[in-house]
């Protein structure tokens, strides 16, 4: 089973965006030296601790400067773009790079200036499943099937294509990427494991039914944290977890604070409570246990792969925590 890592490209305490920008490719060569499979990194808006706000240049830069590892967009927040500007952005990447590109669209919504900046000027907005179908016809050079550009193409036109994923949380989710015949990427946070094994064995029922000579492909995801030093650990994971609160409210961290910022800080009784909500999405320990939990997490839903997300402060942290978790894999 594969091991991949999704990148949010964090700006550090007293560094620069461009720090975090230089970072992520490095982190990214020395991911491809340690065989993970691949690299994503993520679409933030009006997050201000994070530099990833166009994937696909900073997937360009990456591709550039490695030569195994697969690199992708994980994702793209289709609503807010062209599935035909989409297409041929990825289409380019992928003559340039072929077998190795990859892109995972989703729709989550923004902040809601943010969503209204991506979307000036419309009065309505393209119904997502539409926007996945034009796509898909699109990367496949269709132009026989019915859909609303059925004589455009987008250009290059290539012989291969870009791995194409679906991410989500929920039964929809899990059914567009069935109906696709799409990978689905599957972010196993909040719902109980029942809820979430539902979802999953839904993708897989409803992948066969549609495409009965294919094979569903389950990609899922968490963050982790691995080190040896118990306490360097635990100011990691305040670090993270402080994170996690404040990315959402309009008083976010300009950046991901060092665990000698957050030990001055007092967590309130509701901080305390989120922090623990919180808790089951990162799997914290030395290597080896980390490496036993995403093995658990493997079974628990029989998936393909694994999507890692190393969101720790400082860039000897980000390595080492790979590093571990490479040796005891």
């Amino acid at each position: 089973m594969q091991l991949s890592i999704l990148d949010y490209s964090p700006i550090f305490e007293d560094r620069t965006p461009q720090d975090a920008l230089n970072h992520s490719v490095d982190l990214a060569r020395y991911a491809e030296n340690l065989n993970f499979h691949r690299y994503w990194l993520a679409e933030h808006h009006e997050v201000h601790s994070v530099a990833s706000t166009a994937p696909e240049i900073l997937a360009t830069m990456i591709l550039e400067q490695t030569s195994r590892i697969h690199v992708g967009a994980g994702g793209i927040m289709l609503p807010h773009y062209s599935p035909y500007k989409v297409a041929e952005t990825f289409k380019m990447l992928e003559a340039r790079h072929p077998g190795r590109v990859d892109i995972a669209l989703g729709k989550s919504p923004s902040f809601q200036n943010v969503s209204q900046a991506l979307n000036e000027d419309k009065q309505t907005l393209t119904d997502f499943d539409q926007q996945l179908m034009d796509l898909t016809k699109y990367f496949n050079n269709d132009s026989s099937t019915p859909h609303r550009f059925q004589h455009l193409k987008a250009m290059p036109v290539i012989e291969t294509q870009p791995q194409f994923c679906i991410l989500g949380t929920s039964e929809n989710s899990a059914e567009r990427a069935a109906q696709l015949g799409a990978v689905f990427v599957f972010g196993a946070f909040g719902q109980k494991t029942i809820e979430k094994q539902r979802i999953i064995q839904r993708y897989r029922k409803q992948f066969q039914h549609y495409h009965p000579e294919g094979q569903p492909y389950l990609i899922v995801s968490t963050f982790v944290l691995a080190h040896e030093n118990s306490q360097i650990r635990a100011q990691l994971e305040d670090s993270l977890h402080y994170w996690l609160q404040r990315i959402h409210y309009l008083k976010q961290p300009k950046t991901l604070l060092s665990p000698e910022t957050i030990q001055q800080k007092n967590w309130s009784v509701r901080e305390l409570e989120k922090r623990a909500e919180n808790a089951p999405r990162i799997i914290s320990g030395d290597g080896e246990t980390v490496a036993h939990e995403l093995h658990e997490l493997q079974r628990t839903f029989d998936a393909d792969e694994l999507l890692l997300f190393p969101q720790l402060y400082g860039e000897e942290n980000r390595k080492h925590c790979l590093a571990l978790i490479a040796k005891y894999w």
